[in-house]
């Protein structure tokens, strides 16, 4: 692969599911935004910077650390109907102030709520950009017979291209997102997969991605990478091994403690 510079940004988030301030929460000795913040340091794929909302997890974080910035959510107005704002809005507006001379070439845009991934998950990410044509990579595991009619669960149709897998991860596979839905009678023909929505861009896609107006099936099942793809965007996908650990709920927390207690 030719050397990269990339960009690990995490945006931090505030009240989500019910949970305030859940980045503050205790996992095995470390505030839960921390120990993500170590998973993307221990990936080893380039810097990291903590975007926060909030003052008090901003604090937290660099105390730890981190290099953080703050933003104003103010500033960020909604354009969809997601939980929060755009992750990809947000990112963008951060990274073209952080880095307007475009020493980083790739961004990857991480979740505050994966203490317990496994950093060669985000490294894996890296995979799929070595081919300049894809504008953005992401990940998917795969897919149960219980998520097939779960709609919470977004699924993805792949396209998979021989003599191209993630060396160090199991049957590993590369290959072209052909399309994402809730609704796995919507994806056309198989195999069908879980999508987990961690994204990483080539930089300039970005900067494309986020000037592109919301299509109206992105607004419906709430996948942002459905934006990209019905603009012609090509979107890449590694296959790892299982989805990881996001805690979005209080019975999360728990599992995420013993995830870490077994990898400490």
């Amino acid at each position: 692969m030719t050397e990269r510079n990339p960009l690990i940004v995490i945006p931090s988030q505030v009240d989500e599911n019910g949970i305030p301030k859940k980045q503050l929460l205790d996992i095995q000795g470390k505030p839960m935004i921390v120990q993500s913040w170590n998973r993307a340091i221990e990936a080893g794929c380039g810097n990291v910077i903590v975007d926060c909302v909030d003052d008090e997890i901003a604090e937290v974080v660099g105390e730890a650390g981190a290099y953080t910035y703050r933003t104003d959510p103010d500033l960020h107005l909604k354009t969809h109907n997601y939980r929060t704002e755009s992750g990809a809005d947000r990112v963008a507006a951060m990274v073209n102030k952080f880095d307007r001379f475009y020493c980083h070439d790739i961004i990857i845009n991480l979740h505050d709520d994966l203490p317990a991934i496994d950093p060669k998950y985000i490294r894996a990410l890296l995979y799929p950009l070595a081919d300049y044509e894809v504008a953005i990579a992401t990940l998917v595991c795969p897919l149960s017979s219980e998520d097939e009619t779960n709609d919470s669960v977004v699924k993805a149709s792949v396209e998979w291209e021989e003599n191209r897998n993630v060396s160090w991860i199991a049957a590993s596979k590369i290959g072209r997102i052909k399309n994402l839905s809730r609704n796995i009678n919507e994806l056309g023909d198989g195999p069908y997969y879980y999508h987990i929505p961690i994204y990483a861009y080539q930089r300039p896609q970005l900067d494309h991605f986020v000037n592109l107006e919301p299509t109206d099936s992105e607004l419906n099942e709430r996948i942002e990478g459905k934006r990209a793809l019905e603009n012609g965007m090509r979107m890449d996908v590694a296959l790892i091994d299982k989805k990881p650990l996001d805690v979005d709920w209080e019975d999360d927390v728990e599992q995420a403690r013993k995830l870490l207690d077994k990898s400490i």
